[in-house]
Protein backbone atom coordinates (compact mmCIF):
# COMPACT_ATOMS: atom_id res chain seq x y z
CA UNK A 1 0.00 0.00 0.00
CA UNK A 2 1.17 3.44 -0.85
CA UNK A 3 1.58 4.44 3.42
CA UNK A 4 4.63 1.51 3.24
CA UNK A 5 5.81 3.00 0.52
CA UNK A 6 5.89 6.38 1.71
CA UNK A 7 7.89 5.50 4.69
CA UNK A 8 10.62 4.10 2.53
CA UNK A 9 10.40 7.47 0.46
CA UNK A 10 11.09 9.17 3.43
CA UNK A 11 14.41 6.81 4.03
CA UNK A 12 15.61 8.04 1.19
CA UNK A 13 15.22 4.85 -1.29
CA UNK A 14 13.28 7.40 -4.19
CA UNK A 15 10.23 7.97 -5.63
CA UNK A 16 6.96 6.13 -5.69
CA UNK A 17 5.56 4.30 -8.91
CA UNK A 18 2.79 2.49 -9.09
CA UNK A 19 2.75 0.09 -12.24
CA UNK A 20 -0.58 -0.75 -13.99
CA UNK A 21 -1.35 -2.72 -16.68
CA UNK A 22 -4.21 -4.65 -18.59
CA UNK A 23 -5.16 -6.27 -21.31
CA UNK A 24 -8.71 -7.29 -21.62
CA UNK A 25 -9.52 -8.97 -19.14
CA UNK A 26 -6.11 -9.69 -17.77
CA UNK A 27 -4.63 -7.49 -15.13
CA UNK A 28 -1.50 -6.61 -12.47
CA UNK A 29 0.27 -4.12 -10.68
CA UNK A 30 3.19 -3.65 -9.03
CA UNK A 31 4.99 -0.66 -6.48
CA UNK A 32 8.57 0.14 -7.65
CA UNK A 33 10.57 3.00 -6.07
CA UNK A 34 12.64 5.01 -8.93
CA UNK A 35 16.20 5.79 -7.68
CA UNK A 36 19.12 8.77 -9.15
CA UNK A 37 22.02 6.29 -9.73
CA UNK A 38 24.30 9.23 -9.67
CA UNK A 39 23.06 9.29 -5.65
CA UNK A 40 24.08 5.53 -4.80
CA UNK A 41 27.32 5.30 -3.21
CA UNK A 42 29.30 3.71 -5.74
CA UNK A 43 28.43 6.56 -8.37
CA UNK A 44 29.18 9.76 -6.01
CA UNK A 45 31.49 11.94 -8.43
CA UNK A 46 31.69 9.54 -10.98
CA UNK A 47 27.92 10.28 -12.41
CA UNK A 48 25.90 13.49 -13.41
CA UNK A 49 22.91 13.88 -11.46
CA UNK A 50 19.44 12.93 -13.53
CA UNK A 51 22.06 11.12 -16.00
CA UNK A 52 20.23 7.09 -14.96
CA UNK A 53 17.81 5.89 -13.03
CA UNK A 54 16.60 2.38 -11.95
CA UNK A 55 13.55 0.66 -10.32
CA UNK A 56 13.32 -1.11 -6.91
CA UNK A 57 10.23 -3.05 -5.02
CA UNK A 58 9.86 -1.30 -1.68
CA UNK A 59 12.28 -2.81 1.11
CA UNK A 60 10.67 -6.09 2.46
CA UNK A 61 8.93 -8.29 -0.12
CA UNK A 62 6.38 -7.58 -2.90
CA UNK A 63 6.10 -7.74 -6.30
CA UNK A 64 3.19 -8.10 -9.12
CA UNK A 65 -0.82 -8.67 -7.90
CA UNK A 66 -2.97 -10.21 -10.05
CA UNK A 67 -6.23 -11.72 -10.09
CA UNK A 68 -5.33 -14.70 -12.68
CA UNK A 69 -2.79 -15.74 -15.20
CA UNK A 70 -1.36 -13.85 -17.16
CA UNK A 71 -0.75 -15.11 -20.85
CA UNK A 72 2.33 -14.84 -22.87
CA UNK A 73 0.91 -12.71 -25.30
CA UNK A 74 0.18 -9.57 -22.72
CA UNK A 75 3.66 -10.38 -21.06
CA UNK A 76 4.78 -9.25 -24.23
CA UNK A 77 3.09 -6.19 -25.13
CA UNK A 78 3.75 -5.00 -21.74
CA UNK A 79 7.45 -5.96 -22.01
CA UNK A 80 7.13 -4.05 -25.47
CA UNK A 81 5.67 -1.04 -23.98
CA UNK A 82 7.68 -1.01 -20.70
CA UNK A 83 10.84 -0.86 -22.38
CA UNK A 84 9.51 1.61 -24.74
CA UNK A 85 8.52 3.93 -21.27
CA UNK A 86 12.08 3.20 -19.72
CA UNK A 87 13.91 4.07 -22.35
CA UNK A 88 12.49 7.30 -22.65
CA UNK A 89 13.09 7.94 -19.56
CA UNK A 90 16.36 6.56 -18.85
CA UNK A 91 15.35 3.81 -16.61
CA UNK A 92 18.01 1.49 -17.08
CA UNK A 93 16.88 -1.73 -15.08
CA UNK A 94 14.66 -2.64 -12.19
CA UNK A 95 14.92 -4.73 -9.37
CA UNK A 96 12.08 -7.10 -7.62
CA UNK A 97 11.25 -8.82 -4.66
CA UNK A 98 8.90 -11.21 -4.78
CA UNK A 99 6.71 -12.09 -1.62
CA UNK A 100 7.32 -15.86 -0.28
CA UNK A 101 3.68 -16.20 0.72
CA UNK A 102 2.27 -15.17 -2.60
CA UNK A 103 4.39 -16.81 -4.52
CA UNK A 104 4.27 -14.61 -7.19
CA UNK A 105 7.79 -14.48 -8.91
CA UNK A 106 6.45 -16.79 -12.08
CA UNK A 107 3.32 -14.27 -13.24
CA UNK A 108 5.81 -12.06 -15.18
CA UNK A 109 8.61 -15.00 -16.60
CA UNK A 110 8.71 -13.57 -20.26
CA UNK A 111 9.48 -9.47 -18.68
CA UNK A 112 10.96 -10.76 -15.22
CA UNK A 113 14.29 -12.59 -14.92
CA UNK A 114 14.01 -14.70 -11.36
CA UNK A 115 16.49 -16.14 -9.07
CA UNK A 116 16.22 -18.22 -6.05
CA UNK A 117 17.97 -16.14 -2.84
CA UNK A 118 17.01 -18.15 -0.02
CA UNK A 119 14.29 -19.54 2.37
CA UNK A 120 11.93 -17.49 4.66
CA UNK A 121 10.27 -18.65 7.88
CA UNK A 122 6.16 -18.25 8.38
CA UNK A 123 4.08 -20.13 10.91
CA UNK A 124 0.28 -21.47 10.65
CA UNK A 125 -1.53 -19.89 12.94
CA UNK A 126 -4.86 -21.74 11.85
CA UNK A 127 -5.14 -22.66 15.72
CA UNK A 128 -3.01 -22.24 18.85
CA UNK A 129 -2.60 -26.21 18.79
CA UNK A 130 -1.23 -26.20 15.73
CA UNK A 131 1.34 -23.10 16.53
CA UNK A 132 1.94 -24.93 19.75
CA UNK A 133 3.15 -27.63 18.08
CA UNK A 134 5.50 -26.80 15.22
CA UNK A 135 7.69 -25.11 17.31
CA UNK A 136 10.48 -27.30 18.22
CA UNK A 137 10.86 -28.10 21.43
CA UNK A 138 13.71 -25.83 22.63
CA UNK A 139 11.47 -22.96 21.46
CA UNK A 140 7.87 -24.11 24.13
CA UNK A 141 11.04 -24.02 26.80
CA UNK A 142 12.04 -21.00 26.21
CA UNK A 143 8.64 -19.75 25.42
CA UNK A 144 7.80 -20.67 29.11
CA UNK A 145 11.00 -19.72 30.79
CA UNK A 146 9.40 -16.32 29.75
CA UNK A 147 6.64 -16.50 31.24
CA UNK A 148 7.82 -18.20 34.55
CA UNK A 149 9.81 -15.29 34.81
CA UNK A 150 7.33 -13.17 34.42
CA UNK A 151 7.89 -11.49 30.81
CA UNK A 152 4.20 -10.17 29.40
CA UNK A 153 3.47 -8.84 26.04
CA UNK A 154 1.76 -5.59 25.48
CA UNK A 155 0.14 -4.95 22.27
CA UNK A 156 0.17 -0.84 21.86
CA UNK A 157 -0.56 1.79 19.07
CA UNK A 158 2.02 1.96 16.19
CA UNK A 159 2.64 5.89 17.49
CA UNK A 160 3.64 4.34 20.72
CA UNK A 161 7.43 3.54 18.89
CA UNK A 162 9.77 5.42 21.52
CA UNK A 163 10.88 2.47 23.36
CA UNK A 164 11.12 0.79 20.09
CA UNK A 165 13.50 3.56 19.04
CA UNK A 166 15.54 2.86 21.89
CA UNK A 167 15.84 -0.71 21.34
CA UNK A 168 16.14 -1.13 17.93
CA UNK A 169 19.01 1.44 17.35
CA UNK A 170 20.97 -0.59 20.09
CA UNK A 171 19.99 -4.12 18.08
CA UNK A 172 21.27 -2.67 14.93
CA UNK A 173 24.87 -1.73 16.64
CA UNK A 174 25.22 -4.50 18.20
CA UNK A 175 24.99 -6.42 15.46
CA UNK A 176 26.87 -4.13 13.55
CA UNK A 177 24.09 -3.45 10.50
CA UNK A 178 24.90 -1.53 7.64
CA UNK A 179 23.68 2.23 7.56
CA UNK A 180 20.40 1.58 5.38
CA UNK A 181 18.64 -0.66 8.53
CA UNK A 182 19.33 2.84 11.21
CA UNK A 183 16.10 4.07 10.51
CA UNK A 184 15.31 7.14 12.20
CA UNK A 185 12.29 9.03 14.12
CA UNK A 186 11.18 10.29 10.67
CA UNK A 187 10.46 6.80 9.09
CA UNK A 188 8.58 5.79 12.40
CA UNK A 189 6.63 8.44 12.43
CA UNK A 190 5.64 8.10 8.73
CA UNK A 191 4.49 4.17 10.08
CA UNK A 192 1.29 5.97 12.18
CA UNK A 193 -0.36 6.30 8.46
CA UNK A 194 -0.46 2.46 8.96
CA UNK A 195 -2.42 2.28 12.13
CA UNK A 196 -5.08 -0.31 10.67
CA UNK A 197 -2.55 -2.59 9.53
CA UNK A 198 0.32 -2.24 12.04
CA UNK A 199 0.88 -2.23 15.92
CA UNK A 200 3.95 -3.02 18.16
CA UNK A 201 4.05 -5.63 20.31
CA UNK A 202 6.47 -4.75 23.46
CA UNK A 203 7.70 -7.76 25.87
CA UNK A 204 7.78 -6.16 29.38
CA UNK A 205 9.26 -7.14 32.70
CA UNK A 206 9.13 -5.35 35.97
CA UNK A 207 7.08 -2.41 34.20
CA UNK A 208 10.14 -2.15 31.70
CA UNK A 209 10.09 -2.84 28.01
CA UNK A 210 12.91 -5.27 27.16
CA UNK A 211 12.04 -6.14 23.53
CA UNK A 212 9.96 -4.93 20.78
CA UNK A 213 8.71 -5.94 17.44
CA UNK A 214 6.52 -4.30 14.45
CA UNK A 215 3.79 -6.29 13.27
CA UNK A 216 2.17 -5.45 9.87
CA UNK A 217 -0.89 -7.42 8.83
CA UNK A 218 -4.26 -7.77 6.93
CA UNK A 219 -7.04 -10.31 6.42
CA UNK A 220 -4.57 -13.12 5.61
CA UNK A 221 -1.30 -12.80 6.33
CA UNK A 222 1.17 -10.57 9.36
CA UNK A 223 4.62 -10.29 8.82
CA UNK A 224 6.84 -9.66 11.31
CA UNK A 225 8.67 -6.25 10.30
CA UNK A 226 11.69 -4.48 12.27
CA UNK A 227 12.36 -5.63 15.99
CA UNK A 228 14.90 -5.22 19.05
CA UNK A 229 15.62 -5.81 22.26
CA UNK A 230 18.08 -5.16 25.51
CA UNK A 231 20.80 -7.20 25.42
CA UNK A 232 20.91 -7.60 29.01
CA UNK A 233 17.40 -9.01 29.57
CA UNK A 234 18.41 -11.70 26.73
CA UNK A 235 18.16 -14.65 29.27
CA UNK A 236 14.70 -13.76 30.01
CA UNK A 237 13.84 -15.04 26.10
CA UNK A 238 11.58 -12.04 25.52
CA UNK A 239 11.88 -12.67 21.46
CA UNK A 240 10.92 -16.19 21.80
CA UNK A 241 7.12 -15.19 23.89
CA UNK A 242 6.75 -12.46 21.90
CA UNK A 243 6.63 -13.85 18.46
CA UNK A 244 4.82 -17.08 20.15
CA UNK A 245 2.01 -14.01 21.45
CA UNK A 246 2.18 -12.83 18.30
CA UNK A 247 1.28 -15.70 16.36
CA UNK A 248 -1.40 -16.61 18.92
CA UNK A 249 -2.89 -12.73 17.95
CA UNK A 250 -2.79 -13.75 14.21
CA UNK A 251 -4.80 -16.88 15.07
CA UNK A 252 -7.49 -15.00 17.36
CA UNK A 253 -8.05 -12.69 14.64
CA UNK A 254 -8.64 -15.13 11.44
CA UNK A 255 -5.02 -14.61 10.35
CA UNK A 256 -4.11 -18.07 8.57
CA UNK A 257 -0.38 -17.08 8.03
CA UNK A 258 2.57 -15.63 10.19
CA UNK A 259 5.68 -14.21 7.91
CA UNK A 260 8.86 -14.35 9.84
CA UNK A 261 11.07 -13.44 7.17
CA UNK A 262 14.59 -15.28 6.36
CA UNK A 263 17.94 -14.24 7.83
CA UNK A 264 20.47 -12.13 6.22
CA UNK A 265 22.22 -14.68 4.52
CA UNK A 266 21.07 -18.50 4.05
CA UNK A 267 21.19 -20.54 7.28
CA UNK A 268 22.46 -17.71 9.37
CA UNK A 269 21.73 -17.74 13.25
CA UNK A 270 18.49 -15.21 12.72
CA UNK A 271 17.32 -17.79 10.52
CA UNK A 272 18.09 -20.64 12.57
CA UNK A 273 16.38 -18.40 15.37
CA UNK A 274 13.18 -18.06 13.18
CA UNK A 275 13.28 -21.90 12.04
CA UNK A 276 12.49 -22.92 16.03
CA UNK A 277 8.64 -21.35 15.54
CA UNK A 278 7.87 -23.90 12.07
CA UNK A 279 10.32 -26.66 11.11
CA UNK A 280 8.76 -27.07 8.44
CA UNK A 281 7.62 -23.52 7.35
CA UNK A 282 10.08 -22.78 4.64
CA UNK A 283 9.11 -20.34 2.04
CA UNK A 284 11.57 -19.66 -0.65
CA UNK A 285 12.18 -16.03 -1.27
CA UNK A 286 12.79 -15.32 -4.99
CA UNK A 287 14.20 -11.78 -6.58
CA UNK A 288 14.22 -10.98 -10.17
CA UNK A 289 15.45 -8.11 -12.67
CA UNK A 290 14.80 -6.74 -15.89
CA UNK A 291 17.30 -4.87 -17.86
CA UNK A 292 15.71 -1.88 -20.09
CA UNK A 293 18.63 -0.74 -21.64
CA UNK A 294 21.35 -2.85 -22.36
CA UNK A 295 24.18 -0.33 -23.38
CA UNK A 296 23.89 1.78 -20.68
CA UNK A 297 23.28 -0.93 -18.14
CA UNK A 298 27.08 -1.88 -19.93
CA UNK A 299 28.14 1.58 -19.42
CA UNK A 300 27.96 1.93 -15.73
CA UNK A 301 29.68 -1.63 -15.33
CA UNK A 302 32.36 0.15 -17.00
CA UNK A 303 32.41 3.40 -15.66
CA UNK A 304 32.52 1.43 -12.29
CA UNK A 305 35.58 -0.27 -13.17
CA UNK A 306 37.56 2.25 -14.49
CA UNK A 307 36.83 3.83 -11.19
CA UNK A 308 38.11 0.84 -9.39
CA UNK A 309 39.98 -1.74 -11.48
CA UNK A 310 39.25 -4.58 -8.50
CA UNK A 311 35.37 -4.09 -9.35
CA UNK A 312 34.08 -7.36 -10.98
CA UNK A 313 31.36 -6.99 -13.23
CA UNK A 314 30.10 -10.08 -13.60
CA UNK A 315 29.65 -10.47 -9.39
CA UNK A 316 26.70 -12.37 -7.98
CA UNK A 317 24.45 -9.06 -7.65
CA UNK A 318 20.90 -8.73 -9.92
CA UNK A 319 21.81 -5.61 -10.62
CA UNK A 320 25.23 -5.70 -11.02
CA UNK A 321 26.51 -2.40 -11.48
CA UNK A 322 25.31 -1.76 -8.10
CA UNK A 323 26.43 -4.01 -6.02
Amino acid sequence: MYEYAYSFMLHGDGDIYLICFENGSERFCYVVMQRDISYAPQYVGLLEKETWYDWETPYGYGGPLTDGAISEATQNLFRSEILAYCRERRIVSQFVRFHPLLKNYDILPAVIETRYLRDTIFMDTASPEIIMQNMDSKNRNMVRKAQKSGVSIEKRDIADYDDFIIMYAETMKRNGADAYYTFDEHYFASLRALADHAYILYAVLDGIPIAGSIMLYNDRYMHYHLSGSKAEFRKYAPSNLLLYDAACRASEDGIKQFHLGGGMAPEDSLFGFKKQFNKSGRAPFEVGRTIFNRDAYEALLALRHRANPEFDPDNGFMIQYRR
